[in-house]
């Protein structure tokens, strides 16, 4: 019943509210605790996070802005203590790329550990060519001798059943299953793709289509996919035109936070999801007179780690923000409703 009144809500939403007053932060929900601004020293204007637990610590990676170029190219890595305070130097990762002979446009970086190796997945351009922009999933491993990073050369994986020469493809979920790195292409139908290294290739491993239901855009990857309780949890994204208080009344893209679930063995099939977007305090509220690529308001979840009783989900806000937000995890968890 509470699904269905969410929905009804949702579908009126825009119809009822004065655009010029609408206020998303009005839906925080109460498992939203507290969000924090992470600053990373010496690179202002960081953004897009991600995190990994890892050696019994926190490592944070992050995407860096250019003030002056306004390139966005850079991905950097940084310890962080248990209040996600940077507590080492900062380190830009230094990825080299085989017969690439135009500029790179590396986005969103994202860790994964198997074993004992340490994955980074990200996506980057693959033709010269700036319109349209053709990118692809990419695959290292991450090195670390105590002291800093290295990146192996990074894998294309250009060929995959269903690619569209034309089409980008980015924000594909890395998640571990059986001791194989999967990257789940779609969420809805969730499509789950295994690359086959040294090949620059994946295989359909897996897909399925449950019935989901969400009114706020296409579902698209966020956050690497953790084992949770026995299922797996992961936070995407998605974005939709409207008007709202922050675009002063004027119909502008809005990014979404939500997270889902999906079973723990094969097929992997989607199980949970959330009812309406996740909102907390300071999400959309702040500064918004940063030069972006067009008018957006920009929630952007890349990570997260979790214990016990809480959640803490690092996320990047309007492209220049690093920040994150604690939930606490069982009113969380039981927020989410089945998918069909």
């Amino acid at each position: 019943m509470f699904y269905f009144v969410t929905l009804l809500f949702s579908f009126s939403l825009f119809a009822d509210y004065n655009p010029a007053i609408l206020d998303l932060e009005e839906w925080s929900q109460d498992f939203v605790l507290e969000a924090k601004e992470i600053q990373i020293p010496g690179y202002p204007g960081s953004f897009n996070p991600a995190i990994i637990q890892w050696q019994d610590k926190l490592l944070l990676f992050f995407r860096t802005h250019d003030p002056v170029t306004h390139s966005t190219d850079g991905m950097g890595v940084v310890w962080v203590d248990e209040d996600f305070n940077p507590i080492s130097i900062p380190q830009i990762l230094d990825i080299a790329f085989e017969d690439r002979t135009f500029p790179s446009k590396k986005q969103e970086p994202r860790p994964l550990a198997i074993g004992e190796h340490l994955y980074l997945i990200f996506n980057n351009t693959i033709s010269p060519s700036a319109f349209p922009e053709i990118r692809r999933m990419f695959i290292s491993e991450i090195l670390y001798d105590g002291c800093c990073f290295s990146v192996t050369t990074p894998e294309c994986f250009s060929q995959f059943p269903g690619e569209m020469e034309m089409r980008p493809e980015k924000n594909w979920v890395p998640f571990e299953g059986d001791g194989i790195l999967y990257l789940s292409q779609s969420i809805s139908p969730h499509r789950v793709m295994q690359p086959i290294f040294g090949t620059g290739s994946c295989l359909l491993a897996y897909e399925s289509a449950p019935n989901v239901v969400w009114d706020w855009g296409v579902l698209r990857g966020g956050s690497p996919a953790l084992l949770v309780d026995g299922e797996y949890l992961a936070f995407f994204h998605s974005c939709i035109n409207f008007p709202s208080i922050y675009s002063k009344g004027k119909k502008t893209l809005h990014y979404m936070m939500g997270a889902y679930t999906f079973s723990a063995d094969p097929p992997y099939t989607l199980t949970r999801i959330s009812p309406e977007p996740i909102v907390g305090k300071n999400f959309y509220h702040g500064r918004n007179d940063y030069t972006l690529w067009k008018p957006l308001h920009v929630v952007f979840p890349g990570g997260f780690i979790y214990n016990d009783d809480y959640i803490w989900v690092v996320y990047g806000r309007q492209d220049h923000e690093v920040w994150v937000v604690k939930l606490d995890k069982r009113k969380f968890m039981s927020s989410l409703v089945s998918v069909g």
